[in-house]
């Protein structure tokens, strides 16, 4: 697992210009290069807008450990299931020059779930499985995902457990969200309307167009480690309340086709999560939470440290 890390990490070409956990320029030669190169102002926004961004909808899409956790599911055998988790409930964001970034494709994403979680035996259960999603396009994106995860947790019976979990998740989304035709359309109430150039736009983005997408077709992916520790309880016959603390590893990067510019985060990410799953029957499982994870203030528009969020849905059948 270490090499996929080092080599994914190894093509940013140096340091982030406002610390570790920021945005950084891997390569290409952007347009703006004025502003990403002063070293003042214009510097600290951009990077801060283009960290946010690439932040909070990375945190959106992770696993978080839903219908496969052996934390809030201890029926043994063969599960099949399904999760949601919502993206930002903001509207996209503008960047520096009154952009606003073509970002909600969707208010939800979801992911098909396989695990298999034995039998508990000397207070000990674990689980192993994957999660997907296959590229299906909605409104001009579409991404895949692939994943596996795992955990075990410890305790008596059926009362009160502990556990440990951990998933290792990539994703390659390919979606028109810098340079589409609306905001060319609209580049004229930019406070820089060389933001999109009519003739380069053609260019780079006609062969898009002619396939059937609104603009230039880029290209955001990660791969993410998660690991997490929490702790379940049993309430009653059917409830089972959870909580949950972790960090993730944090690898991303975004193609910009536009100006053939790709741009990468590497960061750590504290994170919490808690919630409740339901067993009404015997083979059916429900689960409802939500996560949150701390934001550094290089990667906050607001100039602070804040805290991302996404609440989060699934629903299993054991076999």
């Amino acid at each position: 697992m270490q090499p996929w890390f080092l080599l994914f990490a190894a093509e940013a070409v140096a340091a982030p210009p406002e610390g570790f956990g920021s945005a950084q320029l891997v390569d290409g030669t952007p347009d703006f290069s004025g502003c990403i190169e002063s070293g003042g102002d214009c510097q600290r926004r951009f990077f801060q807008f283009l960290s946010a961004s690439m932040i909070e909808q990375g945190f959106a899409m992770q696993a978080n450990g839903l219908s496969g956790s052996p934390i809030s599911l201890r029926r043994p055998g063969w599960t099949v299931g399904g999760a949601v988790s919502t993206f930002p409930f903001a509207p996209p964001r503008k960047n520096l020059s009154g952009k606003e970034e073509n970002t909600s494709f969707s208010p939800v994403f979801p992911r098909i779930e396989l695990n298999y979680t034995t039998e508990l035996k000397d207070g000990v259960q674990r689980s192993l499985g994957g999660f997907l999603l296959p590229p299906v396009p909605v409104n001009g994106a579409g991404a895949t995902l692939l994943g596996v995860e795992g955990g075990q947790t410890w305790g008596d019976g059926d009362g009160r457990r502990l556990g440990v979990e951990g998933d290792l998740s990539y994703l390659r989304a390919i979606a028109p969200i810098a340079a589409t035709e609306q905001q060319l359309a609209d580049r004229d109430s930019f406070s820089n309307p060389n933001n999109l150039d009519p003739t380069q736009f053609n260019e780079v983005c006609g062969p898009d167009i002619e396939a059937g997408a609104v603009g230039c077709l880029d290209r955001y992916s990660f791969l993410n480690l998660g690991l997490r520790v929490g702790l379940s309880d049993r309430w009653g016959e059917a409830w089972l309340p959870y909580a949950k603390l972790g960090l993730n590893v944090v690898n991303e990067r975004l193609h910009i086709k536009y100006d053939d510019t790709t741009w990468g985060i590497f960061a750590l990410q504290p994170s919490a999560h808690a919630g409740v799953a339901w067993a009404p029957g015997e083979h059916l499982s429900l689960g409802l939470g939500g996560s949150g994870a701390i934001r550094q203030r290089n990667q906050s528009v607001e100039d602070r440290v804040g805290l991302l969020g996404t609440l989060e849905g699934s629903a299993g059948w054991t076999f």
